[in-house]
């Protein structure tokens, strides 16, 4: 009898001290292995929709994946591929691994832009959250490749 209270003691023990090296929570990223288009036409081929104009307001944020996810308002000018409304919400794809950029953040109601969609029950979504918009070439349609400071 002796011996099973020792060994309960000693279980408690080890029991106690485990717990107080860990932390009293666990913490979890997410990380997502997104797509990536070789080209902007590339990625127009993939999406659903491709949409001429500018980023004029952030929206609101959403979840994605259990991730946070800014909404985007964007004026239409042209409809490139598909359609849709003159004025859309666009939901800008999280960048996952604790990358908390956001490539739409970038660009404001005087920069002419170019967003490879994806419908969804919920509206539109880019395609990757860095192939989702790209500044718009001189003809304003998408430019032939993607800039060099893609990822930043």
């Amino acid at each position: 009898m002796l011996r099973r209270g020792s060994a309960a003691i000693a279980l408690l023990g080890t029991l106690a001290l485990g717990g107080c090296s860990a932390p009293p929570f666990v913490t979890t990223n997410t990380c997502i292995d997104w797509v990536y288009f070789e080209t902007p036409a590339d990625a127009a081929a993939d999406a659903d929709a491709v949409a001429l104009g500018s980023v004029t307001e952030h929206r609101g944020s959403t979840q994605y994946e259990g991730m946070a996810a800014n909404i985007w308002t964007v004026e239409v000018t042209e409809w490139l591929k598909g359609g849709g409304e003159g004025s859309i919400d666009v939901v800008s794809l999280p960048r996952s691994c604790d990358d908390t950029g956001d490539s739409m953040s970038q660009f404001g109601p005087d920069d002419s832009v170019v967003l490879f969609l994806r419908s969804t029950d919920n509206g539109w979504e880019g395609v990757t959250p860095w192939q989702q918009v790209t500044a718009a070439a001189g003809d304003d349609t998408f430019p032939e490749r993607w800039p060099d400071d893609l990822y930043e």
